[in-house]
């Protein structure tokens, strides 16, 4: 997994939130991932929000990407202190996007973790996190399960 800079910032200073609201991860707030293309070219300096790349974003039928009140998010969001490993560890309960494609498909081999500010959701205050190469998956109508780490989605080390 991959941090992007602003999202980094982000964790140091909320204030950098287009909208100024609370810590990164704000429970109340909707963390959404994004399904990516091959051809979407990660730049952790200027890619900021999901309008910098949403271009590169899957057209699948029933797959809605971030910044869209309807877009799929996070459920049971936590952190967890692991002080053993000298990390803290963000995770949720793994994502089924139910009979995805089955019309327009698509295929993805990247994933990106926005988060949803809660004064208004759109693509230019959706911001991102943090970028993951998976699998590639193409949608054929079926269900695809995003199974997350056992060690959670996202850590910060020392």
């Amino acid at each position: 997994m991959v941090w992007y800079n602003h999202g980094k910032g982000l964790i140091l200073d909320p204030n950098l939130s287009p909208v100024g609201e609370g810590p990164l991860l704000l429970l109340s707030d909707r963390v959404v991932p994004g399904l990516m293309k091959t051809s979407y070219s990660i730049n952790i300096d200027t890619d900021v929000d999901y309008d910098d790349i949403s271009v590169s974003g899957i057209v699948a039928t029933s797959y809605v990407e971030p910044g869209n009140a309807s877009s799929l998010e996070l459920a049971g969001k936590g952190t967890v202190v692991d002080t053993g490993n000298d990390r803290a560890e963000f995770d949720a309960t793994d994502l089924v996007y139910t009979a995805i494609g089955n019309g327009a498909n698509d295929t993805f081999d990247q994933i990106v973790i926005t988060r949803e500010q809660d004064a208004g959701i759109t693509e230019a205050n959706t911001m991102l996190i943090a970028h993951a190469t998976v699998s590639s998956t193409t949608t054929n109508g079926g269900n695809i399960t995003l199974v997350w780490n056992a060690e959670g989605i996202l850590q910060i080390t020392a």
